[in-house]
């Protein structure tokens, strides 16, 4: 709701919810004095939809308690700009991730007060957020995070480590890849 104050005619897209839960949303907007207009919800779509509601965000903000996963490889592929407060467990740094791999580490946060303050200062700047998804989209066949070759190649490096670290007769342990 800071946000949404901070950024003037801004709206919170978010999935259509349980009309309880929806209820409860706009009733909270309210409460902390923000219009329940500006909480705009919408039901699940088909792939080609949902790729294309996508492209019209300006930016998506990345949830804390379980960051986007498949969302944020769609929203990312789109070209709109992901910001992601990278937690402490795993579901709370796949976003981290995925925006590491877009080639855009910097809209990568890591607490509550930078990622608002980060959300609020690109929502407030058109051509900064123009630039990201224009690196974002020009990056789409090449960044890593979209490069499934490049991800196989690796994938199959990793296993050969552990396959030669069996054979060896060695314990369990991690393995590294080298970036190509």
């Amino acid at each position: 709701m800071r946000i949404l104050k901070a950024v003037p005619n801004s709206v919170l897209w978010l999935l259509r919810f349980p009309p309880l839960a929806e209820r409860n949303l706009l009733a909270e907007a309210e409460r902390r004095g923000v219009r329940g207009a500006r909480l705009h919800f919408t039901d699940v779509a088909p792939k080609a939809e949902h790729l294309k509601r996508g492209f019209l965000a300006d930016l998506f903000l990345d949830t804390w308690a379980y960051s986007a996963h498949t969302t944020g490889c769609d929203i990312l592929w789109s070209g709109t700009p992901m910001v992601s407060l990278a937690g402490r467990t795993m579901a709370q740094r796949v976003g981290a991730s995925l925006l590491v791999a877009a080639g855009v580490p910097d809209l990568v946060t890591t607490d509550a007060a930078e990622y608002e303050e980060l959300a609020v200062t690109l929502a407030n700047d058109v051509d900064k957020l123009w630039q990201l998804r224009r690196k974002l989209e020009e990056g789409r066949e090449s960044c890593a995070l979209f490069d499934t070759a490049r991800w196989v190649r690796g994938f199959e490096k990793g296993l050969d480590k552990v396959w030669e670290r069996h054979a060896e007769g060695l314990e369990r342990d991690h393995v590294t890849v080298e970036e190509e």
